[in-house]
């Protein structure tokens, strides 16, 4: 199997001149260009003596930086540790010293509710804005840092090469909310994320271009491994929603960007049902055809084609997962032929556990 350094090399390699990244209604970055700032950021973690095996934590928006920051801790040797951005500032502290963290990651807005001296370990807070140093003690690391990101790097697609790191090493410890208590670190795997990404390759027929848009935290295991390394790995274009979305925000960026493949949680698929669906077939004329078995089809056919364009008319299938499905709902989608499969899994396993494509997917069944 390949590691999962090389899954992200060679995406970069062979994808060099595709869309990688872009913030929602802004500029894209190119694979390429993502390699650049990767390279970066490997240089900045050498001169600050960040040692391979070390601890660098993000926590902010969904954004082209914070894919940057991962892909590059990862493939640095170091361990990433992505925490939820709605952790409140208590928590980011117990988690940030917890896991023994030398770096953080942030979005700007939520470096202005900390108190820098309650992490005593952590080196430098590093924007996930504009990869600025928002504070240091050491003023040498700060020069050091803005003198990398300014400099240009001269690289091309074959001069790239990643560490090969063996698939039992350390890549990510997951601050997930337990059932009682604080977050609980998950301890992953690079093996982990290999086989998420071989098997999100292997079962769904995505091709290098197709649009993705990411909107589901990228701090947990779900979001990180299906709307962000698969579609990375097969040169998709990512577009990320940034700060957590409403559904008519999510609804508008599916319409706009078209994607090909849809990565939901139940909420946002129960509400369009309840909302829009529910309402529209329970009165009046849909309802009376309803009832007459020729007629149905036709009603059927409606609401499914109105549902295709709410999730922008371009999809392959979506993939519902992180929590069970309202029964209800399930059945009504089986019954219009919708194309939804629903996943099973768990942190612990990066995250899939069961799933199997829309046309194979029994109701009521993962």
């Amino acid at each position: 199997m390949i590691t999962f350094t090389k899954y992200i090399e060679s995406s970069l390699k062979k994808h060099w001149d595709f869309k990688a990244f872009s913030n929602y209604k802004e500029d894209s970055l190119s694979y390429g260009e993502a390699a650049v700032e990767i390279i970066k950021l490997h240089a900045a973690f050498e001169k600050l003596g960040i040692q391979r095996g070390a601890k660098i934590a993000q926590i902010g928006r969904n954004n082209s930086k914070w894919a940057i920051t991962f892909l590059s801790t990862i493939t640095y040797g170091t361990v990433s540790v992505p925490l939820l951005q709605d952790f409140p500032a208590a928590d980011i502290v117990n988690t940030v010293n917890h896991s023994d963290s030398v770096l953080l990651f942030l979005s700007d807005y939520i470096f202005k509710s900390l108190d820098v001296s309650k992490f005593p370990n952590i080196k430098a807070f590093i924007s996930l804005d504009s990869f600025a140093i928002l504070h240091s003690n050491d003023k040498h690391l700060k020069t050091v840092f803005d003198e990398i990101q300014n400099s240009t790097i001269e690289i091309n697609a074959e001069l790239l090469n990643f560490k090969d790191i063996p698939h039992e090493e350390l890549a990510s410890i997951s601050y997930t909310s337990g059932t009682s208590g604080l977050s609980k670190g998950v301890m992953l795997s690079h093996g982990n994320f290999a086989t998420n990404i071989e098997f999100g390759i292997d079962i769904i027929d995505l091709k290098p271009k197709d649009n993705i848009v990411s909107f589901l935290p990228l701090a947990h295991a779900y979001g990180l491994a299906f709307e962000l390394l698969v579609e990375f790995s097969m040169g998709c274009h990512i577009t990320f929603l940034g700060k957590i979305p409403s559904p008519q925000i999510i609804l508008q960026a599916f319409k706009e960007i078209k994607p090909r493949l849809v990565v939901l949680v139940p909420l946002i698929i129960e509400k369009v049902y309840n909302n829009k669906v529910k309402p529209a077939i329970s009165s009046g004329i849909p309802k009376l055809f309803l009832g007459i078995p020729i007629l149905k089809n036709i009603v059927h056919k409606k609401v499914k084609k109105q549902l295709d364009d709410a999730f922008g008319g371009n999809f392959l299938e979506i993939i519902i997962g992180g929590a069970a499905l309202n029964k209800e709902v399930d059945s009504f989608l089986k019954k219009i032929g919708f194309r939804f499969a629903v996943g099973y899994g768990m942190t612990e396993c990066a995250p899939l556990i069961s799933f199997s494509s829309w046309d194979k997917a029994k109701k009521f069944s993962c």
